[in-house]
């Protein structure tokens, strides 16, 4: 979820995704606006100012009763409506108390990166993912998996239960176990799987998973452990040490 700065439409956001049956509200915190994205810039071309990728929004009944027409007669108009009311950059952590009030769903906060943001993100949630956006965010920001060994560190000392997810370039199974092997809980997959979508639809996405899979399995064997179980910080060596 990006929070909206229309509470009301972040709300119904919230309510339509418990209505759907979905597990967890994973909330963008990264983003309260775009970054300097050259190549976007370059090539002049953003999905959204089109109408694109935005049907969450255009069938939100908030967001149509903000518009003067429905967004299926002037989806322009639609879409520099969502660019206004998309982020909210004002927002804090005391915000979280809102949205805690509006879902029975665990609370996962996504974009942390240092030791300090993981241990307000445990006190706020039930869960948090390390993640630098990609790198699309911040030009030179530090690497997801330099930022995690922190993370993790600043969770074990804290009071709560936080489970700790990671993404930000996982490409292989070799990538998974490395950050299996950090502490993370578990990885997400992202742009791979799209990939294989765009590629081959369905058949691209399990083709996609299938591959990933196997170099998992092949990676933990080369590793000598029978499964994830066995994946620890022993596993890996840190580079600066050698």
């Amino acid at each position: 979820m990006y929070w909206s700065a229309d509470r009301d439409l972040t709300a119904s956001l919230v309510e339509r995704a418990e209505a759907a049956g979905y597990g967890a509200i994973v909330l963008t915190l990264d983003t309260p606006l775009l970054g300097w994205r050259e190549r976007d810039l370059e090539r002049g071309y953003l999905p959204f100012l089109d109408g694109e990728g935005l049907a969450n929004y255009f069938s939100d009944p908030v967001f149509r009763d903000a518009l003067d027409q429905p967004p299926e007669e002037n989806p322009g108009t639609a879409a520099m409506h969502f660019t206004d009311v998309f982020a909210d950059p004002s927002l804090t952590w005391d915000d979280l108390g809102w949205l805690r009030e509006r879902t029975d769903l665990p609370i996962v906060l996504k974009g942390i990166l240092s030791p300090e943001d993981a241990r307000l993100a445990a006190e706020h949630a039930e869960g948090l993912i390390v993640s630098n956006h990609g790198g699309r965010q911040v030009d030179g920001a530090i690497g997801a998996i330099e930022a995690l060994p922190g993370v993790i560190e600043a969770i074990e000392e804290s009071e709560h239960d936080c489970t700790t997810l990671f993404d930000s370039g996982i490409r292989r199974g070799a990538d998974a176990i490395r950050a299996i092997a950090l502490g993370a809980d578990a990885v997400l997959l992202g742009r791979p799987y799209v990939y294989g979508l765009a590629l081959g639809g369905e058949d691209g996405v399990e083709a996609v998973v299938k591959n990933f899979r196997a170099d998992l399995d092949l990676t933990l064997g080369l590793c000598g452990c029978a499964s994830m179980r066995e994946v620890d910080r022993s596993c890996v060596i840190d580079a600066s040490d050698r």
